[in-house]
């Protein structure tokens, strides 16, 4: 690995122990191109951390020119997580206010909990996770809080259609110039075996929390590691960001490691989360107990500074299939992929309730001629020849 690439990940995490900071005045000493530095940090958006690092080390060796550029982004970053912590405030008011029992997920919430400080990440929106039997309710109280659908407008006799097909649906409000998403959740993992099971046990634990003028609930320490191995596995472990969180929760020293180990055996979340830790420990040296790490990573699963794999329909839709362990659990994800209908099916045609059972057969139908169509494009492409005319 090359220098810059090493000296990102030293300093792109929280607290640096004596060791950390040791190899990094090391590194530091040495000529380093902080041009591709600078272009990694933003690109993998962990620039404040990295900053915050190299001002406690006291910037030795960085350019002035580098120095500055960190200083304004993370100025730019802290002014706008200041904004999304404030709109945050007012959602979680909003939704409390109706009795809807609203978790904070990822984001700002998440950069005061493991760092003291909301502008230590870089956060574009707002995840807030509600119960499935509050979704329709959730979606009344945004509204009426002056936001609306950032893409395809959902009806509210839809939603049932909805929370059957989809994990999330996205909400967007613009105020003085400011644009903010929210990203509504009621689960966790799309089309995943278990999703009842696993949700239920989530809210079952999820515990009271004050989040700055207004309450919610927030996920346990060993939910928190969960939720952030699947949303890591989701992004299929591109984006460092998301495994340092990873790596900062697990070196809190919050985690009960056999209720951990329980608890992902049980929902089926075992090799999800031990693929994380093992990527998280690879890039990091995060500490893990035994029993919780593969001996070698797939060689499918690409690390930085590893560019991304080509990306398609295909690799896209069929990934999540590598995460489960048994060829029955593989075709079981991929028959609810297949034939399981969303509200794209429920726009194509609309069919009475009696003849509803026809969505099942139409959502094969309407994939192949998508699917086809892109794996058209994407071989000509390929040829250098264009579908476009």
């Amino acid at each position: 690995m090359s220098s810059e690439n090493r000296i990102i990940l030293l300093l792109a995490r929280g607290r640096l122990s004596a060791l950390v900071q040791e190899q990094s005045l090391t590194l530091l000493a040495t000529p380093l191109d902080w041009d591709l530095i600078l272009e990694r940090t933003i690109e993998q958006e962990v620039y404040p951390l990295f900053y915050g690092n190299l001002r406690t080390l006291g910037f030795p060796g960085v350019p002035a020119q580098a120095r500055t550029q960190l200083h304004n982004l993370s100025k730019i970053n802290a002014l706008r997580n200041t904004l999304l912590t404030e709109e945050l405030v007012r959602v979680l008011t909003r939704l409390g206010d109706a009795g809807i029992p609203t978790i904070p997920l990822k984001g700002v919430a998440l950069a005061e909990s493991l760092h003291g400080d909301t502008a230590a990440r870089v956060c574009s929106d707002i995840d807030i996770l509600v119960p499935r039997r509050s979704v329709r309710e959730a979606f009344t109280s945004l509204l009426g809080a002056g936001f609306e659908a950032y893409d395809e407008k959902v009806e509210l006799s839809d939603i049932d259609f909805l929370l059957n097909s989809n994990i999330e649906y996205s909400f967007v409000r613009r105020s003085e110039g400011m644009t903010f998403l929210i990203e509504l959740h009621w689960d966790i993992a799309w089309r995943w075996r278990k999703n009842h099971v696993v949700i239920d046990d989530l809210w079952a634990e999820a515990q009271r929390k004050s989040y700055w003028a207004a309450e919610g609930y927030a996920l346990r320490p060993e939910w928190e590691l969960l939720y952030l191995a699947v949303h890591a596995s989701r992004h299929q472990w591109q984006g460092i960001k998301w495994l340092v969180d990873i790596h900062e929760i697990c070196a809190s020293s919050r985690i009960d490691w056999e209720k951990l180990r329980e608890k992902a055996k049980r929902l089926g979340l075992q090799q999800m989360l031990m693929l994380t830790l093992t990527a998280s420990h690879a890039l990091f040296e995060t500490p893990i107990p035994a029993g919780f790490s593969l001996s070698i990573l797939p060689q499918w699963l690409r690390l930085f500074p590893a560019p991304p794999g080509p990306t398609d329909v295909w690799k896209n839709n069929f990934f999540p299939a590598r995460l489960f362990k048994r060829p029955s659990e593989k075709l079981g994800y991929l028959a609810r992929v297949a034939f399981l209908p969303t509200l794209n099916e429920l726009r194509l045609i609309s069919l009475p309730s009696f003849l509803g059972f026809l969505y099942y057969p139409l959502r094969p139908l309407r994939l192949g001629c998508k699917w086809s169509g892109a794996f058209l494009r994407g071989g000509l492409g390929k040829l250098g020849l264009s579908t476009s005319n």
